[in-house]
């Protein structure tokens, strides 16, 4: 007797599942499938290989490169999906091509390509496209030509434009998080801090290059990626012209404070590449005549205040003749160390900063300043304008109220070491 089996609906299922593959791939099971998704011709696998999964060597050919980028126009998915993944690997090399298919694909093509340009933009490495820029003296880059061609785009306007701004942003959010934390590294300070511009102490969002940056200057370039942060401090031996190059990077730069430390002509030139320069304070800085007069040469905006710069008198009076239009604070540099409120009829002190000289001297919060060295003093601005004609180390009479009684000081005014 012979038994006659019947096959399980899964047993079915799966012979004509192989059955099908054969169909399509002869005997070559592990064949691409058959139809519009196998490759155009035996040179579609040329660069394929086990050790290349993604089918794209080091260096492919432009043929290669290009009908990858024409297969982001079929109508089949995986050859879109495939070419996308193969472009995106290619990098750099495949940009001119993606950017000739922005004037002749579709909408859809069109936001394919957008897509690969800042991926690649955003892979990119941004501290070796860095140093070489710096190396070579050419103008700063966002790390390549997809940066470039995504700011060119966006300069087209239209959906295409948008798209380009928005693929932009992007990539600047990977940069700005990958150049915040290399130059932290390096000893650049970003964050919150007590900053100062003139008699305005506020705290905010800075750069600080001090003492303690030890690093290749040339990572400061990475600052081009450093957005929304206006004021940025050089302080000491950091005051350097390879220093300033990186920091005149900085987009959105606009008050600048240089302190304690040396300044020559070529250094201060630098500081003509600030986009929008509305604020400069040296503080401290030695300032000869020759710097002073170079000083009308920037593009300053709103105000210039030399403190401490032992400047020729004469000098800065011609610098402010010779603009007219910049407000210029010269203060010699001494420091009492009080704040007040200038909107009070009255000096009244609110707050005396810790070891400087007001403390020494024994002033303290709600105590009223009446005389500076026998000058009447009857608002806070009276007395900056006292303190402000003195140098460090200079020694001051001070009379003040304190609950309605008489008093008497002397103060030996020190410098200004709030940044």
């Amino acid at each position: 007797m012979i038994a006659v089996l019947n096959p399980s609906p899964r047993v079915i299922f799966t012979v004509a599942c192989w059955s099908i593959l054969g169909l399509c791939s002869g005997n070559a099971w592990l064949a691409p499938a058959c139809g519009e998704d196998a490759p155009a011709s035996s040179a579609a696998t040329s660069s394929e290989s086990e050790s290349d999964p993604e089918g794209v060597s080091a260096a492919p050919p432009a043929a290669e490169i290009a009908r990858w980028v024409d297969d982001l126009s079929s109508d089949s998915y995986l050859r879109r999906k495939r070419a996308t993944t193969r472009l995106t690997k290619v990098g750099e090399p495949a940009v001119k091509q993606l950017a000739s298919e922005l004037d002749s694909g579709d909408l859809e093509s069109t936001e394919r390509v957008l897509g690969i340009l800042q991926e690649i933009a955003a892979r990119a490495p941004i501290l070796a496209a860095t140093q070489s820029q710096q190396q070579d003296g050419a103008p700063p880059s966002a790390g390549g030509d997809a940066w470039e061609e995504l700011l060119q785009i966006s300069d087209d306007g239209g959906s295409r434009g948008t798209r380009a701004k928005v693929a932009i942003n992007e990539v600047r959010d990977v940069r700005r998080a990958q150049a915040v934390e290399l130059l932290g590294a390096e000893g650049v300070f970003i964050g919150i801090a007590d900053t100062t511009i003139g008699s305005i102490s506020q705290q905010r969002r800075i750069v600080e290059v001090d003492d303690g940056f030890q690093g290749d200057p040339a990572v400061l370039g990475l600052l081009q990626w450093v957005d929304n942060i206006d004021y940025v401090r050089v302080k000491g031996t950091s005051i350097q012209k390879n220093v300033l190059s990186g920091v005149v990077q900085m987009p959105d730069l606009r008050t600048l404070l240089l302190l304690e430390g040396e300044l020559d002509a070529s250094e201060l030139a630098q500081l003509g590449d600030i986009a929008e320069l509305r604020h400069l304070e040296l503080r401290y800085v030695p300032m000869n005549g020759e710097l002073i007069d170079q000083l009308a040469t920037l593009p300053i905006r709103v105000s210039l205040t030399l403190n401490g710069t032992s400047a020729p008198v004469e000098r800065v009076t011609a610098l402010q003749q010779a603009v007219p239009g910049l407000e210029i604070v010269f203060k010699q540099g001494g420091f009492l160390g009080v704040k007040c409120d200038n909107n009070l009829s009255e000096c009244l002190i609110l707050e005396v900063v810790p070891g400087q000289a007001a403390e020494r001297a024994g002033l303290m919060p709600g105590d009223v300043v009446v005389e500076i060295d026998g000058t009447t003093v009857k608002k806070f601005k009276d007395l900056q304008k006292a303190i402000d004609a003195h140098l460090p180390g200079t020694e001051i009479n001070i009379r003040y109220q304190r609950r309605g009684v008489a008093h008497e000081t002397t103060a030996e005014l020190g410098k200004l070491d709030l940044s």
